[in-house]
């Protein structure tokens, strides 16, 4: 999604600590518009099992 964002008129908020800004758990993705609409897509990365 955040690759085609800019298709969309979204552009990527703080490129210099995406994708790991909350942390290297957290996947984030801040999104903002022409418009200044902000979006967040966020995700948690899933333990790995043994």
């Amino acid at each position: 999604m955040t690759a085609d964002a800019a298709q969309h008129g979204w552009h990527l908020m703080f490129p210099e600590r995406h994708p790991y800004a909350g942390g290297a758990q957290h996947y984030a993705a801040d999104l903002e518009n022409d418009d200044g609409c902000e979006v967040e897509l966020a995700a948690i990365k899933s333990p790995e099992r043994n």
